[in-house]
């Protein structure tokens, strides 16, 4: 008996001294390089479903081993709480779906609580390890503008040069979402081009800038532009006029350059406002709790079937109705109140314009907001983690310099 228990034992105090080793490694910077690995992946992993099993992979086991940790962390964080009360209301709505099936109610939940793990990783990350932080932010606006130069050089040795819409390579193949996406680090660079100490610092960040910028360009994505224009003029204020002016002249000369895209996005409009307006007529019968998170999102108009309802807010309100709206405004507004009060208290506008850009993602495109990873996460779900890591912080004046995204 004592030959089994022992070896038995053995193998138990080495497995616990490998999770406190490993508990160390990931609470010291280990986590911060497994979050930098998946973020990097947007721009080089050629797969959407291998970019996807990265997360489940590198961020979410280190992020259940970190448990205590983040629970200790947000505790009391108002915002963290209503993201918590959205997320269950909407997998509560799972229960009254009229398309209910037992798996892909399991996916749904599974998307949501990975929505909520990330959320929780990202502003632990930025408490914990801002300069670590900051310096994979700065790398990966370089990696971000390399990817994109490379796509341009790919797409357009084989499509006319600028016309076609740029579709870029590896997992952001979806034009729309790439384009946000960059858009994302465009306001990102350019906040770092107005924060940077040096000048040979300001030219590199205008050089990454303007290549970042012209990959939304090319793209011809009206949803990645708008939302661009909204977070650059957050956060520079008029000096961005200028470029945005430019921008849209040189968006309208693509469009004008292309006759069949300036007859299907111009001179017919869009088809947005017709399957926003349908979507609201789909909702009778619905407004208090909504259809429920499985419903089928196919939205019938201009005798077309388009896929979702473009639109994040209505999607919102098809799938939970008035209360799952008012909870996803409640998110929002208390996350711009937190963004305003961090640029009353410390002059950083960059909370503020991320939080901006990706709201006006959403109401332009897309659909449900719990969902697997891709872009939506990087650009709605990661502004809502900062603010919510940032503001508690700057109540302890002791702890002011630590949560500031810089630029050295």
């Amino acid at each position: 008996m004592a030959s089994f228990v022992l070896p038995l034992l053995g193998c138990a105090a080495l497995m616990i001294q490998s999770l406190n080793s490993l508990h160390v490694f990931l609470r010291s910077k280990g986590m911060a390089y497994c979050y930098a690995i998946f973020v990097a992946g947007y721009f080089l992993l050629p797969m959407v479903s291998g970019h996807r099993r990265l997360y489940y992979i590198l961020v979410l086991p280190p992020a259940l081993i970190l448990w205590r940790e983040l629970v200790s962390l947000f505790r009391g964080n108002q915002l963290l709480y209503w993201v918590l009360a959205f997320i269950c209301y909407m997998i509560s709505s799972l229960t009254w779906t009229a398309d209910f099936t037992q798996a892909e109610a399991l996916w749904s939940i599974w998307y949501s609580l990975a929505v909520l793990s990330f959320c929780a990783v990202t502003g632990y990350l930025w408490i914990e390890h801002p300069q670590t932080m900051d310096k994979f932010l700065r790398q990966g606006l370089y990696i971000a503008a390399a990817a994109g130069l490379v796509s341009v050089l790919a797409w357009y040795l084989n499509n006319p040069f600028p016309s076609s819409r740029l579709e870029l390579l590896g997992v952001m193949s979806q034009t729309n979402n790439a384009a946000c996406v960059y858009g994302l680090f465009t306001v990102l660079a350019c906040h770092c081009l107005f924060t940077a100490p040096t000048k040979h610092a300001k030219l590199t960040y205008i050089v990454t800038a303007i290549l970042l910028l012209c990959v939304v360009l090319l793209t011809q994505s009206r949803t990645a532009l708008a939302a661009t224009s909204v977070g650059l003029l957050a956060v520079i204020g008029y000096r961005a006029l200028g470029v945005l002016a430019i921008a849209m002249g040189l968006n309208w000369a693509l469009m004008t350059a292309n006759s069949m895209l300036w007859t299907d996005r111009v001179a017919t409009l869009s088809f947005r406002p017709g399957i926003w307006r349908q979507t609201i007529i789909d909702m009778q019968g619905h407004w208090l709790v909504g259809r429920g998170s499985l419903v089928n999102p196919e939205v019938t108009a201009y005798e077309q079937v388009f896929n979702h309802a473009h639109n994040g807010y209505l999607a919102t309100l098809r799938d939970g109705g008035l209360i799952g709206l008012c909870l996803l405004l409640t998110i929002l507004s208390l996350a711009a109140f937190w963004g305003l009060q961090l640029y009353r208290q410390r002059r950083e506008p960059i909370y503020i314009a991320l939080l901006l850009f990706g709201m006006t993602c959403i109401a332009m495109d897309f659909d449900r907001l719990l969902v697997h990873p891709n872009e939506l996460w990087l650009f709605f779900w990661m502004p809502i983690a900062l603010i919510m890591a940032a503001y508690p912080g700057r109540m302890e004046t002791n702890r002011h310099s630590r949560y500031a995204i810089s630029a050295k």
